[in-house]
């Protein structure tokens, strides 16, 4: 049988692949392709955004309880479901007035409460230890122990110790409340139907800060970083993520206009956002060059996160 000549173009194409192919990055099994792309920058987007935004509920459920509530007595929550508390530390005075205090330790036990209509829903046991308040400012140091907090789209579970910051700013009509979550670690469990993800979050420091208008939310923004160790139904992965910035968010929790960076051991993805639309790059290497930018839907993300 004649053999076909290779021609030079096929000789070096045969050539690059038998040394592991041209590009500069020495493109190989580690690289991030598509579906990777799209489920790390969805969950990136979503799951720190969601369970801070948990973290937030853990304390202004909190409030309102021993606000309105009397220590080891059960209590109707506005918005349904049912609480009670028992408070140490402080004095007779402090345990009686009906805020956090510092000094105090209050462990509370949720059953479906919600703070007030709409808000999210909490089960399960809580310690909060109020480290500071006072002129606007208050911050908790939290333990969880498998408390179940029901959110607009999924069902989130933390576990672990964490501090909470907040300050509330009022200005007219307009209130701004921006609380810093901090936590060496919170195992994270989200329940979306029937769909189950894990996640453990490590070097926690995530800030969202929200502002209403005559109630009404009118901005809301986060920003931070964190790493996260996901265990998904489609595969396992660990990422630390940093925001490039202020990341705002619709009422739904989805971003709609900022950036952040996602880094692995050998790729480093870029993502964008404007509103509907997400934009991802990935530096293999990374060696400061794009070699793959996908486009996704927000829509397409919401149903990818968790």
């Amino acid at each position: 049988m004649k053999k076909t000549p290779l021609t030079p173009s096929v000789l070096l194409l045969t050539l690059l692949a038998a040394c592991g192919g041209g590009g500069g990055d020495n493109a190989g099994a580690d690289d991030v392709d598509q579906g990777t792309a799209q489920a790390m920058s969805a969950n990136s987007a979503v799951i720190p955004a969601e369970s801070g935004e948990a973290a937030s509920a853990l304390l202004s459920t909190a409030q309102v309880v021993v606000g309105g509530g009397t220590a080891s007595q059960t209590y109707t929550c506005p918005g349904g479901g049912t609480a009670v508390f028992t408070a140490t530390g402080g004095s007779l005075a402090s345990l009686a007035n009906g805020m956090l205090d510092a000094g105090e330790v209050y462990n509370l036990t949720y059953t479906d409460c919600r703070g007030s209509a709409g808000a999210a829903s909490l089960d399960g046991r809580a310690t909060l230890t109020v480290l500071a308040a006072g002129s606007g400012t208050t911050e908790v140091a939290t333990s969880t122990q498998g408390i179940t907090v029901t959110l607009p789209q999924r069902v989130l579970t933390l576990d672990g110790a964490s501090t909470l910051s907040r300050s509330v700013s009022v200005n007219g009509a307009d209130t701004t409340t921006t609380d810093r979550w901090t936590a060496a670690q919170i195992e994270l469990t989200s329940q979306r139907a029937a769909r189950s993800s894990r996640y453990t979050l490590s070097a926690v420091d995530l800030t969202r800060s929200i502002t209403t208008t005559n109630g009404v939310i009118s901005a809301r923004t986060g920003s931070g970083t964190h790493t996260m160790s996901a265990a998904l139904p489609n595969g396992s992965w660990s990422v630390t993520t940093a925001t490039q910035g202020a990341v705002s968010y619709d009422a739904n929790g989805m971003p709609t206009q900022g950036a952040w960076t996602v880094t692995l051991p050998h790729n480093r993805l870029g993502i964008s956002v404007v509103p509907g639309t997400l934009t991802v790059t990935v530096d293999h290497g990374p060696d400061g060059t794009i070699d793959h930018t996908w486009i996704f839907t927000t829509g397409t993300l919401a149903a990818e996160a968790g």
